[in-house]
């Protein structure tokens, strides 16, 4: 941040939360207290930070198809991806597609803000 100040061009921080980050999970205490907490930092440090011109978000992705989830059982991994509105886990490029767009100038009035990314999860 002290950088950014310096530069005086403001800038974006963006914090990776987790969707864990806005529900209970029951067995995740630790993982979700620390999403939870990740969240709080991001909101908070938007305000400390907006007179510089730096603005701070969080990006909460759900269940992302990575090489752990793809090694899990297909069964449960059907379960999951049932649990999705849109029937699917997400991919590691749609959540690097919101992470630029929030880095862009295109974003330039977004600040303190968490942006799930969860492909309906959250609907419940």
């Amino acid at each position: 941040i002290q950088a950014m100040r310096t530069a005086g061009s403001g800038g974006s921080i963006i914090n990776m939360a987790s969707i864990l980050g806005q529900v209970g999970y029951a067995g995740s205490t630790a993982y979700v207290a620390a999403k939870h907490g990740v969240v709080g930092l991001t909101q908070t440090a938007a305000w400390e930070h907006a007179a510089d011109g730096i603005r701070v978000n969080a990006v909460g992705p759900g269940f992302i198809s990575t090489p752990l989830l793809e090694k899990m059982d297909a069964k449960v991994r059907a379960t999951l991806e049932a649990r999705h509105a849109l029937k699917r886990l997400g991919t590691a490029e749609e959540v690097a597609a919101l992470v630029a767009w929030l880095a862009s100038d295109e974003a330039s009035f977004a600040t303190g803000t968490y942006y799930a990314i969860d492909g309906g999860y959250l609907a419940q």
